[in-house]
């Protein structure tokens, strides 16, 4: 089972269904939803601490699921923007992009 970290700002609004997206994606993967470590980030030390650079932010063994936002160089208390398929900017990681992190994981393992 790969390791599976959320990381979420409480402030920003779309981390609720992210979280929902990310356990239907390991659902469909045949792994337990329940698995996933959920962080809160509250402070901008904790921020640094875990380079959380924008909520929701997905790791898949310590991997991001997605590139950084060009826009953002440091860690930090932000809302985080991810690029769909069709170019538009989403707050919510695109599931494919879940699937994806978590079909490489278990291939490496």
């Amino acid at each position: 089972m790969p390791k599976i970290e959320f990381l979420y700002f409480a402030d920003c609004p779309s981390h609720d269904r992210a979280l929902a997206l990310l356990r239907q994606a390991l659902t469909e993967e045949g792994l337990n939803p329940a698995a996933v470590t959920i962080i809160e980030i509250k402070t901008e030390a904790e921020a640094e601490e875990y380079q959380f650079y924008g909520s929701p932010t997905i790791r898949v063994n310590g991997l991001d699921i997605a590139p950084l936002p060009p826009d953002i160089s440091e860690p930090g208390l932000s809302c985080r923007g991810y690029q769909k398929a069709d170019g538009r900017i989403s707050p919510l990681p695109p599931l494919e992009l879940m699937v994806q992190a978590l079909r490489k994981a278990n291939a490496v393992q």
